[in-house]
């Protein structure tokens, strides 16, 4: 959406926005002096709301901070002190080649290398091959569609949506070739708030009526177009922050108060919005939109001007840091198992773990213009993120290692039909199985994820699955091999993306020796994949 340096945009353009921004962003206070009548352009199609976006997008990058050339060693720095204050608890050490390898393609395309992988990179002697492996990774398609799945999680996990008004793989699609393309998170989330799905006059059920099948439509429509949906749904997944208790009172752990959050509701309503009174129901009050931090636009604006002006309010208001910073920790808390804060509870009195890092890390994120490949290369280069992996239960420990996290469904999946084949990749109903089996709230901290019986059933007593892995190619590559110790390295490699340790070789080495070898090359590789490893990133 961001205008390139080649393209032209008139003067007198620029100069009515500047003057609505003026009148919009500069002035929340009631007794602010009458603010200019503007001309507004048409909005109602998809192209002029990005195309005014744009415009706002691009003066506000002129008022941006400017960059200070900020890298993973200026974060390892800055969090090395800060951890020194806090903890004695040691920094945990930097991973081998083959450990990192697994960590960095799981997070970054959501599947473990190969073994010929394993073995090129470990043998591979150049002192930046870690830096150009992320660099590889991030370039690829994959790592769009990994990410766009995972923001597919976070938008339709308990949505109220309507199933046959909505269509998650369509914005999944979208989402990945915005990841793609390099579109920018303020981009991406622009169009997504500011989009207004119309009905399509005499449509079926089944025949795309709210235009689902345009990816970018989708967020407005899994909050089921509901105002108060939209108002809670915007400030949790975009900005960190859980306002919903807001909406019958003033919310009781926080400041939030109830009139703030119909006031953020009402950029969403179609026409007037009204909110019951506290204490007669019965009596509604007309509320003017206002967003979080007071900005008030000009009364009696159409729908599709509000959505752009909410979009414009959130992501390019300089003074709102929240929206920078909740992407910030939510990408670190996916790739360091721990955040700063947990992603979508943060009230304006929580405290925020390394405050003064996580804000220098946003600000650096906005001056960098939203660039997702940026966030994602500062922190996969950094020795934070490359350390060595541990379970830590006090606040002041966290980030003195990794922290091993459990695999997303789509993860599992890709990790299952990869040893059974074609069987597995084709079945629809394993597929379904594992999605649902493996369900869990993306938003929830990593710390408090636990396996449960079903999982574990699922792969230990599913006769489908089972039986794919044990007729799949890869096993009987192994069945064909005459030395017991590639047999047991090729299995590790394969299933778990690493060698053996000594221990291992010993005790799979006397299971080989114990009888029939057939069967017990099918009984190493079923206990591999049963086990805690290979549904967990380490």
């Amino acid at each position: 959406m961001r205008i390139s340096p080649g393209r032209s945009v008139s003067r007198g353009c620029l100069l009515g926005f500047a003057l609505l921004l003026a009148a919009t962003f500069a002035l929340p206070a009631a007794a602010a002096p009458r603010r200019p009548q503007l001309k507004w352009p048409d909005l109602r199609s998809h192209e002029n709301r990005l195309r005014m976006l744009e415009q706002i997008g691009q003066m506000f990058e002129r008022k941006s901070i400017r960059s200070i050339g900020y890298d993973s060693r200026d974060l390892d720095e800055e969090l090395s002190r800060y951890l020194a204050r806090n903890t004695s608890t040691p920094l945990a050490p930097v991973v081998d080649d083959e450990t990192f390898l697994r960590r960095v393609m799981l997070d970054l395309i959501g599947r473990t290398p190969t073994p010929q992988q394993i073995e090129a990179f470990v043998a591979d002697d150049s002192a930046d091959k870690r830096a150009k492996k992320i660099d590889q990774l991030l370039a690829s398609d994959a790592w769009a569609r990994k990410w766009a799945r995972y923001w597919r999680s976070v938008i339709f996990h308990d949505s109220p949506g309507m199933k046959n008004q909505v269509n998650p793989q369509a914005l999944e699609n979208w989402l990945a070739k915005e990841f793609d393309a390099g579109q920018g998170w303020d981009d991406i989330v622009a169009e997504m708030l500011s989009a207004v799905p119309q009905r399509r006059k005499g449509a079926k059920v089944n025949e795309n009526p709210w235009n689902q099948d345009t990816g970018s439509n989708n967020f407005v429509l899994s909050s089921a177009r509901e105002p108060e949906q939209l108002a809670a749904r915007t400030a949790r997944i975009f900005m960190g922050i859980s306002i919903e208790c807001a909406e019958c009172h003033d919310h009781p752990f926080e400041d939030w108060r109830r009139e703030q959050f119909h006031e953020l509701a009402a950029f969403f309503a179609p026409g007037k919005y009204r909110m019951d009174d506290e204490d007669d129901p019965s009596e509604q009050h007309v509320m003017q939109p206002r967003f979080l931090l007071g900005e008030k636009p000009p009364e009696n604006l159409k729908q599709d001007q509000r959505r752009v002006l909410i979009a414009a309010y959130l992501i390019y208001n300089p003074d709102n840091y929240w929206f920078a910073r909740s992407y910030v920790n939510r990408v670190w808390s996916e790739l360091i198992g721990d955040g700063f804060y947990a992603v979508d509870s943060l009230g304006p009195d929580k405290e925020v773990l390394h405050k003064l890092l996580v804000n220098k890390i946003a600000a650096q994120f906005r001056a960098e213009g939203f660039d997702n490949r940026w966030l994602f290369r500062l922190i996969c280069n950094s020795e934070a993120y490359q350390r060595d992996s541990r379970s830590v239960s006090r606040e002041r420990d966290y980030f003195t290692s990794v922290r091993p996290t459990r695999l997303r469904p789509w993860e599992i999946l890709e990790r299952i039909t990869s040893l059974g084949g074609d069987p597995l990749a084709k079945n629809r109903g394993l597929k379904t199985m594992v999605a649902r089996t493996f369900e869990q709230n993306p938003s929830t901290p990593h710390r408090s994820l636990e396996g449960t019986v079903q999982q574990a059933l699922l792969l230990m007593n599913n006769a489908g699955l089972n039986s794919a892995v044990v007729k799949s190619d890869f096993v009987q590559r192994l069945k064909n091999l005459d030395d017991d110790a590639k047999v047991i390295d090729q299995a590790f490699l394969t299933v778990l993306a690493r060698h053996p340790d000594d221990d291992e070789r010993e005790r799979y080495s006397r299971l080989l020796e114990s009888g029939n070898r057939a069967a017990a090359i099918e009984d190493l590789v079923w206990v591999l994949m049963n086990s805690a490893e290979f549904l967990t990133k380490t």
